[in-house]
């Protein structure tokens, strides 16, 4: 389970010319390029958010997605190998975990974005005691 600030990674995603030409369509894009926010769907692998869901089972919260962000210097590409290393952190009030991600290609960091998750008591959910 992450601490109040815990650092992952850096973990090696590709995007797939194949997947990212059918979420762009999902988007309503033409698939011509990669989508800016493509790399919401990284958030998804077990590497990343298995922390999120053991923090979320400790704390009996559920996560809630509330909002992202992203920044870019050069646009992801097609077929091209991406190291992304996410640094876990908590805000009280709200209650929050915020996900910090930075995606590198070669060493160089090319996009940073931010993932905030509102974590609600599972009982506001009707969750079990």
């Amino acid at each position: 389970m992450p601490e109040a600030q815990s650092i992952l990674g850096p973990f090696r995603f590709r995007v797939d010319p194949e997947r990212a030409a059918a979420f762009a369509r999902e988007i309503g894009d033409d698939g011509a390029s990669v989508p800016l926010s493509y790399p919401a769907i990284w958030i998804a692998d077990p590497r990343l958010f298995d922390p999120v869901r053991a923090l979320c089972a400790a704390e009996r919260v559920v996560p809630v997605h509330e909002s992202q962000s992203f920044s870019f210097a050069a646009p992801l590409r097609a077929g091209v190998d991406y190291d992304v290393t996410v640094a876990l952190r908590r805000d009280e009030t709200p209650p929050r975990l915020i996900l910090d991600a930075t995606i590198a290609v070669e060493g160089v960091a090319i996009a940073k974005s931010e993932t905030m998750l509102r974590l609600v008591p599972q009982a506001s959910f009707g969750g079990a005691a």
